[in-house]
């Protein structure tokens, strides 16, 4: 009875083959002298097995044959993994990049149940858990883990088939998207340690993508008060204090016809708390493709700012003092000048900026250096200048060094000077103060009143 059923069919086709432009049902009947009820059946098994092809023209239903590429070439020559089951699980056929991959042969697949399914170097257990009637006409990934060779990921489609005596199967095509899926794996892994990144650094980050906000970390809200969502939302000056506002405006619009080009802006701004804040904001861009990026870093420097205005309210006090003392002040910072007073320029008659660019040695010139041994600090001689008298001196000591010797002014005029030396070390630097007073007037007094009793005792005498 198969065989009768088997040789209808064939009967069909080859009548289709001698007409390729098509057959109504009623003209296969007529050929074949058989009932229209019986061919339409035959008809029905070619057509769901795909060996015919049906067309409708109005009420008419018109069968051509199929023009099919044979079962055995597609899985010759195609790139995918093929493999053929039967309704029973069983692999009617498998093309060798399936094989090549299982490490399997022929003879050790085909006919056999693929429950049963094992290879030697790869793990199939994923691959044959997605083989199920639920999943049949479905897509899903699955991966095969090959011995010393990693991950074989795999897009996997169950099609549905349907085999030339109308017997029912499974054809599973599997496509190889293993660097496709670890690239977007590597994307995603990258991807989150920025996040991780942009979220723990003290810096705000906000990311633009052709001039549209693309990513913002916490950090923006925590400096300014705001949610993401309220900043995008609201004109950018309204954080900003009003009488900044020209000048910001004015920078933005250059940072906005210039996007490529780095830039930064210092401003003050006005928390949601009403809290003023300074920020530094750097601007900088990157472009790839079509696509131009802006990075923009948002840092809270309040605290910088605030010490930086103690610094220099420290410092104006500190010259302010300096300034109307009545003794001279030199502070050198290794052997280098680095700051005079009105009072030392007076006495020695060299401006700030001549005492910094000669030094001590070129303006603070020793009358008589026999004066300085006299001092005690160092041993006399002939080239002995004014810098060893401060080098004499030993940092964080507790004991200044003082000596009084002759100078000359820069006007050749003398001067008897009184100084002081003290030193301090921090780090690699060595920081010296050297106070003098001009106590002339005294020491000529003090002459003249020794020359008075010089010459009575010679008198009396």
């Amino acid at each position: 009875m198969m065989q009768d059923y088997q040789q209808e069919l064939i009967v069909i086709r080859d009548l289709l083959k001698k007409n390729p432009n098509g057959m109504s049902v009623t003209d296969i009947s007529k050929a074949l002298k058989k009932n229209k009820n019986t061919v339409g059946r035959y008809l029905d098994i070619l057509l769901i097995s795909g060996q015919v092809d049906m067309r409708t023209y109005g009420m008419a239903k018109v069968y051509s044959l199929s023009q099919r590429v044979p079962l055995s070439a597609m899985l010759s020559y195609s790139k995918e993994l093929i493999m053929v089951l039967d309704n029973e699980s069983r692999i009617i056929d498998v093309n060798g990049n399936f094989l090549s991959l299982l490490q399997l042969s022929r003879e050790e697949t085909v006919g056999k149940n693929i429950t049963y399914l094992q290879s030697p170097e790869v793990d199939v257990h994923e691959f044959l858990d997605s083989i199920t009637s639920d999943r049949l006409n479905s897509e899903n990934t699955i991966t095969f883990k090959v011995r010393d060779k990693g991950e074989r990921i795999f897009h996997q489609k169950c099609v549905p088939t349907v085999f030339d005596d109308g017997r029912k199967g499974i054809t599973l095509i599997l496509e190889d998207v293993t660097e496709h899926i670890l690239a977007e794996r590597d994307i995603r892994e990258s991807e989150e340690r920025f996040r991780m990144m942009a979220e723990n650094i003290r810096d705000g980050l906000i990311i633009l993508e052709n001039g549209k906000t693309v990513y913002a970390n916490n950090r923006i809200s925590e400096i300014t008060g705001y949610s993401n969502e309220e900043l995008w939302s609201m004109n950018t000056l309204t954080i900003i204090p009003s009488e900044c506002h020209d000048e910001v405006a004015k920078r933005i619009r250059d940072i906005e016809t210039h996007p490529d080009k780095p830039s930064d802006i210092q401003m003050w701004i006005i928390r949601k708390d009403g809290e003023r804040r300074f920020v530094y904001l750097r601007f900088s861009a990157v472009r790839h493709s079509n696509t131009l990026y802006n990075f923009v870093i948002f840092t809270d420097i309040t605290e910088l700012k605030t010490q930086e205005a103690k610094v220099r309210e420290s410092e104006l006090r500190f010259r302010m003092m300096a300034e109307n003392i009545q003794d001279g002040l030199i502070i050198a910072e290794n052997d280098r000048v680095v700051y005079t007073n009105r009072r030392i320029n007076e006495i020695s008659g060299y401006s700030e900026e001549e005492m910094t660019s000669m030094g001590l040695h070129g303006t603070i010139i020793v009358e008589d250096v026999s004066e300085i041994a006299a001092a005690g600090i160092i041993p006399h001689s002939e080239k002995t200048k004014i810098e060893e008298i401060v080098r004499g001196v030993q940092p964080d000591s507790g004991t200044p060094g003082e000596f009084s010797v002759w100078i000359r002014r820069k006007d050749g005029t003398p001067r008897f000077i009184q100084g002081k030396v003290t030193a301090a070390r921090h780090g690699d630097v060595t920081s010296t103060y050297i106070t003098i007073a001009d106590i002339t007037m005294f020491a000529e007094r003090e002459k003249n009143l020794r020359e008075r009793i010089d010459a009575l005792q010679e008198i009396l005498h």
